[in-house]
């Protein structure tokens, strides 16, 4: 089925990026977690890491006897639409359990200014024309040289958990961890997602990670159930598999393991190397 007419009217390069000039919120949800912005087209995209906006604005061919002039007026109108959608959309990434991004806005300036500085950056599509329309998608990443994600884990101190090794050569290692969430609907996906064991001890989160992971692509990776994981490429042969007992947190999304199944992870010294390369999925249905 024809869906519309691509215009090649560029605000930014094609080259090295996976574009889906259809990507559809609902078809998506199957694998990838999709935050819905309230009121509006907008969809944050934790899978993928990328705030997603779409605007529409009507167009007809006759509209002007001037098609290039009249295209460029509504490029322009439809860049300036996405900048101020991605700017409230982006608000809604939840960093951590107490703070949303929109509450640094008024917290901290030098943040705020940082963080509307990366909007220059983001990506917009080549026109879409549909009937009757004019569709305009730009996306902003979470990951990257001019992610958005990266301030938040800025100057954040270290954790070892050498303490949890074991000196046994009969020990398990893993090379992927899969954490699911499925019988916590109430979890919510974040930026500084952390694991604790039932005594309070962090077990993972981005006092874990190496710096250089973190700036490259987070923490985690959410997926929306539990075949999704297993489809991922990152996913590994040696997988520590876990259901939380718990959620922590003033909104929960930090996730309480058992003692035993926190000892069982960290006892071989080569799971340790998986934790701080940041190989984990989260399983979070939407």
């Amino acid at each position: 089925m024809k869906k519309g007419i691509i215009l090649f009217l560029f605000f930014g390069t094609l080259s090295g990026r996976s574009i889906d000039f259809f990507w559809d919120s609902e078809k998506a949800s199957a694998n990838e977690v999709i935050q819905k912005i309230p009121s509006s087209t907008s969809a944050i995209n934790w899978t993928e890491g990328k705030v997603r906006c779409e605007i529409r604005i009507p167009y007809t061919d006759n509209a002007s006897p001037n098609i290039g002039k009249t295209l460029a007026q509504i490029g322009s109108e439809i860049r300036t639409q996405l900048r101020s959608q991605l700017i409230k959309a982006m608000g809604y990434v939840r960093v951590s359990d107490i703070f949303l991004l929109r509450d640094y806005y008024s917290l901290q300036n030098q943040i705020r200014n940082e963080l509307l500085e990366t909007v220059e950056h983001a990506f917009y599509y080549p026109l879409v024309q549909e009937k009757g329309f004019m569709k305009g998608v730009a996306e902003l990443d979470f990951y990257g040289e001019n992610g958005i994600a990266p301030v938040f884990f800025r100057d954040m101190s270290k954790v070892s958990l050498t303490n949890f090794i074991q000196n046994s050569r009969d020990l398990l290692w893993y090379d992927t961890i899969i954490v699911d969430t499925f019988l916590y609907p109430e979890f919510l996906p974040s930026l500084h997602f952390r694991i604790y064991d039932t005594e309070g001890n962090l077990i993972y989160g981005p006092e874990v990670v190496s710096e250089s992971v973190l700036q490259k692509k987070g923490v985690c990776r959410y997926v929306a159930s539990l075949s999704a994981a297993f489809q991922r490429e990152e996913r590994g042969s040696k997988i520590f598999y876990v259901v939380p007992v718990g959620m922590r947190g003033k909104t929960p999304t930090e996730i309480i393991i058992s003692k035993n199944d926190a000892r069982k992870l960290l006892a071989n010294a080569k799971t340790h190397e998986t934790l701080r390369a940041g190989r984990v999925l989260v399983v979070k249905p939407n």
